[in-house]
């Protein structure tokens, strides 16, 4: 019979199937682990980007409720002391300052949601002492660089680096609890709460901070894992600059469309003569009163608009001539001799003026003079008298050299200009530039003439300039004597121009162009469309 074989399963085959057995648990593990790994990595990366999406929009918030501020431009809220969401009295601040500069953000305040970062906390922050609402610091570009010891620092938790500096806010999210940390829904007191929030020198309410991942890159620390956002002049007052540069451009081009009076131009187009940069005791504008000069095509921003002074000859002729009209009607209501002497008086005046200005015929105001004196001898009727002097006021009205149909008061919506101890003016002044293109002056019939440019291109009407923050401490030096000094200390590049023969070009830039770290002011250009003050060009 044929032979059957039989095999045995010995020993070393069930050591192979064990062997396959745990092989396949290993592998279940590692797959486990690694879909645990990936499960955590992904959530961290969900909490960082909640993290980082938070202190944006938070950062936004700030910035935005800074340019918008009505009273006070640039200015940021108090922190949120109590940890209710909105800036309140006596529970944040009392009267001008806040409880504290470092607590949560006040995110009501700011019209923001609830905001939380990726491990669910309220968000945190800091505000530099000068910038806080209802300070008393004024606030400008050049702030910063004039409160250094209060500004804030940043720190590389690591290394002790410093990160940044000349900071005016920062807003944190505090991170997961670390050892010792407890934190409560119903924490409601900043300076007892904060060192449950953040860590080392953040929690000290003092100027110094440290970030917990060195600008945002590397992992946090198990000592500080408080990450930050900051918020630095090149952040926050670009917004702010363009704020008051689009509120002089509407005061201005609004001003310019008033209508006028003597000459049928139903709109006149025709703005201020610009306020002197110097302050001595040789210009008109002494003291820093501001005040509109004849001629100056470029300087500050006049306090008043349309003000001629002492400087102007013709506002000395038309003195003179309203003088005359008033000798004139007195001598006509009673002929006594007294009348007779100030009319005789008056119309010489004017005569020893006809040859002051060089835009009105000598002999329109001679006339004037000359049948004045006529009228007091008794030649010429009072009818005739005033038919010459009239025509010698019109003439000298319809000049280049004076307009008195322009009003001498900005428009009632220009709030910013109207009332000379307002807090723009006050704090905005001595930064803010202007210069009219000639045919735009007052006086002019508006035809356009040579225009001026900006960044090589455009027609425009005039320009306001905001100066932004001095580009160094010399810079910054010489910006403390702000009537004394030309524009050079304020402008840069080709924008400091001279006040009574101006160039027509101007130059600016983005704050992320090259050449903004040489030339950094803001120009915006004059159209005519003032009363829409979100039309900017270029």
């Amino acid at each position: 019979m044929p032979r059957i074989a039989i095999f045995k399963q010995g020993p070393g085959t069930q050591h192979g199937g064990v062997l396959l057995v745990m092989l396949v648990i290993l592998v279940i593990g590692a797959a486990a682990l690694l879909v645990s790994a990936l499960n955590s990595s992904s959530l961290k990366i969900a909490r960082d980007k909640a993290t980082a999406d938070a202190l944006a929009q938070a950062k936004d918030a700030l910035i935005a409720y800074a340019a918008s501020d009505a009273n006070r431009p640039g200015e940021l809220p108090c922190p949120d002391f109590n940890n209710d969401g909105p800036v309140t009295l006596t529970e944040d601040y009392s009267g001008s300052n806040c409880l504290g500069l470092i607590g949560w953000l006040p995110w009501k305040t700011l019209g923001l949601p609830d905001l939380r970062d990726g491990n669910g906390d309220r968000l945190w922050y800091a505000v530099a002492n000068p910038f806080h609402a209802n300070g008393t610091a004024i606030l400008n570009s050049d702030t910063p660089s004039a409160y250094p010891a209060q500004m804030l620092t940043v720190l590389d938790s690591a290394t002790g680096a410093t990160l940044e500096s000349g900071v005016i806010a920062i807003v944190f999210s505090p991170g997961a609890p670390l050892n010792g940390q407890t934190r409560s829904p119903g924490d409601n007191n900043a300076t007892n709460a904060i060192p449950n929030y953040l860590e080392a020198d953040n929690a000290n309410l003092n100027t110094t901070f440290q970030t917990a991942n060195n600008n945002q890159v590397p992992a946090p620390t198990t000592i500080v894992n408080d990450r930050l956002l900051t918020i630095r002049s090149i952040n926050l007052f670009p917004p702010v600059e363009r704020r008051i540069a689009r509120e002089v451009k509407a005061c201005l081009d609004n001003y310019a469309a008033m209508p006028v009076s003597t000459n049928g131009n139903a709109a006149g187009l025709r703005y201020p003569w610009a306020a002197p940069v110097g302050d001595s005791t040789s210009s008109p504008g002494i003291n820093g009163n501001y005040t509109g000069v004849y001629g100056k095509y470029f300087g500050r921003i006049p306090a008043q608009p349309n003000i001629d002074t002492s400087s102007n000859p013709a506002s000395t002729l038309m003195t003179a001539l309203n003088t005359l009209q008033a000798a004139e009607s007195a001598f006509n209501t009673s002929g006594s001799s007294a009348n007779e002497t100030a009319l005789n008086n008056a119309a010489n005046a004017v005569l020893n003026l006809k040859n002051s200005v060089s835009n009105v015929s000598s002999t329109t105001i001679n006339q004037a003079g000359a049948y004045g004196i006529y009228f007091a001898d008794g030649y010429t009727s009072y009818s005739t008298a005033t038919s010459y002097l009239t025509s010698a006021t019109n003439a000298l009205k319809n000049s280049d050299d004076l307009d008195l149909s322009m009003s001498i008061s900005w428009p009632a919506t220009c709030t910013i200009l109207n009332n000379p101890s307002s807090y723009f003016w006050t704090a905005w002044k001595n930064m803010v530039f202007y210069q009219v293109a000639k045919y735009y002056q007052p006086g002019s019939s508006a035809s356009f003439g040579v225009p001026l440019t900006i960044n090589g291109s455009g027609t425009y009407r005039a320009t306001a300039l905001i100066a932004r923050a001095a580009i160094n401490s010399a810079q910054f030096s010489a910006r403390s004597s702000p009537g004394t000094n030309p524009p050079t200390p304020y402008l840069e590049g080709i924008n400091p121009h001279s006040g009574s023969t101006p160039t027509n070009t101007f130059v600016t830039y983005g704050t992320s162009d090259p050449n903004y770290s040489t030339v950094n002011d803001l120009v915006l250009c004059l159209d005519g469309k003032g009363t829409n003050p979100g039309s900017v060009c270029p």
